[in-house]
């Protein structure tokens, strides 16, 4: 072994011999193996001219970094393997208020939700998204596979980073390796986190970057001797991203206060000088982007929270997240995470993330309206408990690990390819059959609103996308008993269609809707030209809402009933089947083909 250029330009091992090749001595590398872990206790043999301290400080790192370098690697492939597999919807959120915001501020194009018209969101993730679009751009590599993949590419990499930092924090808090690895493993086959890690959520990024983050907290109190101002940077990003993942750092930032063996110098020092000017500066641009001063997470908080406005998008009883949501994101990991909690003292690491956790839990309980997607930055720190179970399982450990991975890959295989699909197989059979000479498409999305992703999926081969306005009346513009444009086309879609679509139907090329919603208003598409070339495509199996259906219909030949001076009422087409249509008419003998004119072309 040689280690040159630690304090001399000779080597450190190079004397070991003399010059008449007598052997002076043994260099000595004593490696042990301490509570599951590789570790350097002695070198000896070198010279004392030589940095003892720093050999064995480069050994170590050598040893703890090559494994760690392998492992980042795989995780990479593996949240890769996730962009390509994750192909359902989820929640609107993931595009109208990340990617389609990122679309407008590069290429002008994108339906800027109401959120945005109320100053409600931060640009910060946006912005980030639109950097990568517009190098694309530069590049001439903006193409629609891979504007709406890149971006989805770069939250998967950060979360491969974000797996590595949680693997070393499972690393430092629990007891052994063996612990950690069973808590690492119960992390990274965790259906929800796979499912999300692609995904342009801003609860995605806000997960990813405090896993990043916590690599640098002070679990270990006042014995840690790293820096912290890298924690406290990134936990005030996370917050301008998601403000309520402030329930988190305010736990964790209270628990290094205790600890710091100077309170007030910590905060002086170390937490306003970095907190201060990245808060500043994200509402500085924030102001510059919506034109007028304003502080997005000041608004948030105020409309959320202070005035429950998150109750306009569904209101749930407090229990929810214990009975319903936890259980749904966790799986099979609900039972060794809490065995790992109630389960011997010496198997359970810091309860820290457990109060963390706690806290985030009940407060979000007390809020009107709970999801899912609210719960991911948690799942990593509850999971840091299951370790200890599996660990007393000792015989039927390999078992009960290959199981839950085995529950996990079903889930993730349902939720990512079969559950949910419809709002992305859709468009993209529209834009497979549209691609060629015919120009940009215009749709109608007659379903629940914002079910359907915008111009960051269709990119160049979308013109306009008519979506069905179910935004809150804030300014009280309607009546109190006006319903918006969504629930007034759900509570009697005839009625809508003939007095709100029966002028503008002629603008789109294609129609999108819920099965069982045609059903009910066919005789319409029927009556105004909409009667070919109807096309059944796959939903879901399971229904989150009963404005959906199992299946999606996509209308494609608009026809309009004309008066022709010879034939009588004639469909004068505007879809692109109205040349097959020609043919056939011709060929039947309906028309002359002398006097047969398509319009359009």
């Amino acid at each position: 072994m040689s280690i040159a250029n630690l304090n001399r330009p000779a080597d450190a091992f190079e004397q070991l011999e003399t010059e008449d090749g007598v052997r002076q001595g043994v260099c000595h590398i004593r490696i042990q193996q301490r509570t599951g872990r590789k570790t350097i206790t002695t070198v000896q043999g070198i010279g004392t001219e030589y940095d003892l301290k720093r050999i064995v400080q480069y050994l170590k790192k050598v040893m703890r970094m090559r494994p760690l370098f392998r492992l980042l690697a795989k995780l990479v492939v593996f949240r890769c393997i996730s962009v390509y597999l994750v192909s359902s919807w989820f929640v609107p959120d993931e595009v109208y208020q990340s990617a389609e915001v990122a679309h407008h501020l590069v290429y002008g194009t994108g339906h800027l939700s109401w959120e945005w018209r109320h100053s409600l969101r931060s640009f910060f993730h946006p912005a980030i998204i639109a950097l990568i679009l517009k190098l694309l751009n530069l590049l001439s590599l903006d193409s629609q596979i891979l504007v709406y993949h890149v971006p989805r590419l770069a939250h998967a990499l950060l979360f491969a980073l974000a797996d590595l930092s949680f693997y070393k924090i499972c690393l430092r808090l629990c007891k052994t390796q063996g612990i950690a690895d069973n808590s690492f493993l119960a992390y990274l086959s965790s259906w929800f986190v796979f499912y999300c890690s692609p995904r342009t959520l801003s609860n995605s990024l806000e997960t990813s970057l405090t896993l990043i983050a916590l690599n640098w907290f002070p679990f270990e109190g006042k014995s840690y001797k790293g820096s912290t101002w890298p924690y406290i940077a990134l936990g005030v990003l996370t917050i301008v991203i998601r403000p309520t993942v402030s329930l988190l750092w305010l736990v964790f930032g209270l628990h290094h206060l205790c600890y710091s063996p100077n309170p007030i110098r910590l905060v002086l020092r170390t937490v306003l000088p970095v907190s201060l000017p990245i808060l500043i500066g994200t509402s500085v641009i924030d102001s510059w982007a919506y034109g007028k001063p304003t502080i997005p997470l000041w608004n948030f908080l105020q409309f959320n929270v202070v005035q429950g406005g998150s109750a306009l998008f569904g209101v749930h009883p407090w229990r929810w997240y214990i009975v319903s949501g936890i259980p749904a994101v966790l799986t099979v990991q609900t039972i060794p995470i809490i065995v790992g909690l109630l389960g011997p003292n010496i198997f359970r690491p810091s309860l820290l993330p457990f109060f963390a956790t706690t806290f985030y839990i009940a407060v979000h309980s007390l809020l009107p309206h709970k999801e899912q997607r609210f719960l991911l930055p948690i799942i990593p720190l509850m999971c840091i408990y299951a370790g200890g179970a599996f660990q007393n399982l000792k015989k039927w450990r390999g078992s009960a690990l290959a199981a839950m991975v085995a529950v996990n890959i079903g889930v993730t295989i349902f939720t990512s390819r079969y559950h949910q699909v419809g709002p992305f197989t859709a468009p993209r059979r529209i834009m497979e059959e549209w691609r060629g000479p015919h120009g940009k498409l215009s749709v109608a999305a007659l379903m629940p609103c914002y079910s359907l992703p915008g111009h960051a999926f269709w990119h160049d081969q979308l013109d306009t996308l008519r979506l069905l306005d179910c935004s809150p009346d804030l300014e009280h513009l309607r009546l109190p008993t006006e319903l918006d444009e969504a629930d007034q086309f759900h509570a009697n879609t005839t009625k809508w269609l003939t007095e709100k679509f029966s002028l503008e139907h002629q603008n789109y090329q294609r129609v999108l809707m819920y099965e069982k919603i045609y059903e009910s208003s066919r005789r319409w598409f029927e009556t105004n030209g909409w009667y070919q070339c109807i096309e059944k495509i796959w939903h879901s199996l399971a229904l989150t809402s009963s404005r959906e259906d199992n299946y999606m219909i996509k209308h494609s030949c608009n026809g309009t009933i004309v008066e022709h001076p010879e034939y009588g009422e004639v469909i004068q087409l505007t879809g692109d089947q109205r040349e097959k249509v020609k043919d056939f008419l011709i060929k039947v003998g309906i028309v002359n083909e002398s006097n047969c004119r398509v319009h359009g072309f």
